[in-house]
């Protein structure tokens, strides 16, 4: 006794073959050795072929039929029709999909999309805590350099200033001479 599990098997539908052909030979029948002259071998070997392209893996309740019909007669030969015909069921095996899932696969489901929400969210916070870190540090960049700019201010104002004169010193007194005449408007002539 086999424990083997087996794929159960579906039918595709019916498959059908029909091969025909005309040969010449005497009263008796068809010509021996005729090349052109189709087999019930050969129309269930199409058959099976014919089962595969639309996708079985197996035909069963196979059957095939022979005939031959004399179409014209003359003194020396006869054309004979022959046909031959093969059908049976195309099987295939049956692809099972749950019409629901089990509950424990869905439990998976429901924790996983937990989990990616979860990611979702621990990435946004960090891409804010980049934001805001960035941020901080252009804020401490311009408090630098405000701070640069009043200790700089602060130095200006603690050179010292040149100290203020003394009363006994010379002091130099700039004077104009009067005697240079101020140069006169020309005089407008009158007419």
């Amino acid at each position: 006794m086999s424990n083997s599990i087996r794929a159960a098997m579906a039918p595709l539908g019916p498959v059908h073959v029909r091969l025909t052909s005309f040969v010449r030979g005497d009263a008796k029948g068809p010509g021996i050795g005729i090349m052109n002259a189709p087999t019930a071998a050969e129309a269930t070997a199409e058959l099976h072929r014919v089962a595969r392209v639309a996708g079985a893996d197996k035909v069963v309740s196979v059957a095939a039929d022979y005939r031959r019909a004399a179409l014209a007669g003359g003194t020396t030969s006869t054309q004979w029709r022959i046909d031959v015909q093969a059908w049976g069921t195309a099987m295939a095996p049956v692809k099972v999909e749950p019409s629901e899932q089990p509950e424990e696969q869905r439990a998976q489901a429901a924790d996983k999309a937990k989990d990616q929400a979860k990611d979702r969210d621990a990435a946004s916070k960090a891409q804010d805590a980049r934001a805001d870190a960035q941020d901080s540090a252009e804020q401490a960049k311009s408090r630098d350099a405000a701070a640069s700019e009043q200790a700089a201010a602060q130095r200006i104002d603690a050179v010292p200033q040149p100290a203020t004169p003394v009363a006994d010193a010379p002091v130099a007194v700039a004077t104009t001479s009067e005697s240079t005449p101020a140069p006169s408007a020309p005089a407008a002539s009158q007419r």
